[in-house]
C-alpha cells in the first residue's frame, strides 16, 4: 500500500513538471492549439494534451538539453517549411531569422527576454505550433489528428 502511494506521488510529481519547460521556450505559454482556435497547447513538445510522447519538436528541444537554442529555432520541426523561430513570433522585419536565433539561443529563455523582444517589436504573437504542421498545404502524417474541441 505505502508503494503504491509512493508511486502515485511520484508520478504525480513528473505530470506536474514536465510542461514546466514552456517556461524555456518563446511565447511558451501561448503556443496556439493547432485544432482549437482561441486555446493554447500547454505542453508544447508532447503529441498530445494530455500525453507524454514527443512530437518532433520536444525531440529536437531534448535533443538540446531542454533548451530553446539557436538550432531548435532554425529548425522547421514539424516540417511545414516555417523555422520554429518564426512559428514562435519572432519577426523579421528588422533583422534576418538567422540573427535573431542566434541572439535568443545565446540566453536562457525567461519573461524577461521574452519581454525585452516584445518591448523593441521583435517578438509577436506565435502564427503557429512547432511541433505539428498547422498549414493547409500539410500531409495528414505531420497533422495533429484533432477531436472535439
Amino acid at each position: 500500500m505505502l508503494l503504491k502511494a509512493f508511486l502515485g506521488c511520484l508520478l504525480m510529481t513528473v505530470a506536474h513538471f514536465l510542461p514546466q519547460y514552456r517556461n524555456n521556450i518563446l511565447n511558451g505559454h501561448s503556443i496556439p492549439d493547432p485544432c482549437c482556435r482561441g486555446r493554447v497547447w500547454a505542453r508544447v513538445g508532447h503529441t498530445g494534451p494530455s500525453q507524454s510522447g514527443l512530437n518532433k519538436f520536444g525531440i529536437d528541444f531534448k535533443l538540446n538539453g531542454n533548451r530553446f537554442t539557436a538550432q531548435v529555432c532554425l529548425a522547421d520541426s514539424d516540417g511545414d517549411g516555417v523555422v520554429n523561430g518564426i512559428e514562435l513570433g519572432l519577426n523579421t522585419t528588422l533583422y534576418s531569422v538567422g540573427t535573431l536565433c542566434h541572439f535568443v539561443g545565446s540566453y536562457p529563455i525567461t519573461p524577461i527576454l521574452n519581454a525585452f523582444l516584445k518591448h523593441w517589436n521583435l517578438l509577436a504573437n506565435p502564427s503557429g505550433h512547432p511541433g505539428f504542421c498547422d498549414k493547409p498545404h500539410c500531409p495528414a502524417q505531420l497533422r495533429y489528428p484533432c477531436g472535439p474541441c
